[in-house]
């Protein structure tokens, strides 16, 4: 017999020989079935907990204005947008990402993707999963019972109310007090009166009304001497069927009609 014919056999022996004196045993399959279902259920609740938290991000963004994403990029992209970040939910939102992906690459088709190729789907995911939470309002009632539930939760994540209190970073809040012949002025929340300077680039978005006794939101820029050169005019609370009908009018770059348009400040109280 050659050496060859011997190999297979040797090698056979030492498999064998390796079992017996190690006791290694077939495992049951209901075992394996288990730690699968596991393991998928783990995956399936981190990616859940994530597009939840993702929702939550979302309506909390939209809290501080549902236009938000229309505002102007040196608005969008302000110091005082970066702090009403929701970035309690942004890190549970990285987390249950992350946790879903490694978790992904422990099952037995995880070694057949590239990380990179993992990553995106499960992020594009979690992102239309949570973009459907959102429309079932899963977010914001959420957010609701956590403030309600937990006191320090609501210390923990940003006011809307406070966003809006905050002339120097371009936004402000107030009820109208007088109309000037090139604005109008307006009472803040801590009392202070500030002077709202308004031209035929400054738009309206409605419901908003420039009369007395009205309260309104201004995005614009605040000069040194105080007074504000406002951009856009905002309700105070915008109405449920925003964006379905001619109610609902957007900024600058949403092609407002003529008559959103500040053409006098006098005109706009009759």
């Amino acid at each position: 017999m050659s050496m060859n014919d011997q190999k297979p056999d040797t090698l056979a022996e030492k498999i064998l020989g390796k079992i017996k004196d190690e006791g290694i045993h077939p495992e049951a399959s209901w075992k394996f079935i288990f730690r699968r279902t596991l393991l998928w259920t783990g995956i399936a609740l981190a990616g859940l907990f994530a597009a939840v938290s993702l929702s939550i991000v979302i309506s909390s963004l939209l809290s501080i204005d549902e236009g938000i994403f229309g505002f102007a990029p040196k608005h969008l992209f302000s110091p005082a947008v970066f702090r009403a970040l929701p970035f309690l939910w942004i890190g549970s939102l990285l987390a249950f990402v992350t946790l879903a992906v490694f978790e992904y690459r422990e099952t037995g088709h995880g070694y057949r993707h590239r990380p990179t190729f993992v990553i995106l789907t499960t992020f594009l995911i979690v992102f239309a999963i949570g973009f459907i939470l959102h429309l079932l309002q899963i977010g914001e009632r959420s957010d609701i019972v956590l403030r309600n539930a937990i006191p320090s939760y609501d210390r923990s994540v940003s006011s809307r109310d406070d966003f809006w209190k905050h002339p120097e970073d371009g936004f402000t809040t107030g009820t109208v007090s007088e109309i000037l012949p090139d604005g109008f002025l307006i009472e803040s929340p801590d009392g202070s009166s500030l002077d709202v300077h308004t031209d035929e680039d400054t738009v309206v978005r409605l419901p908003a009304a420039i009369m007395t006794g009205k309260e309104v939101r201004i995005v614009g820029v605040q000069e040194p001497n105080g007074r504000i050169d406002a951009e856009e005019i905002l309700p105070v609370k915008l109405p449920k069927e925003r964006g379905r009908g001619n109610n609902a009018r957007g900024f600058k770059g949403d092609q407002p009609t003529p008559d959103q348009k500040i053409k006098d400040p006098l005109e706009s109280t009759e």
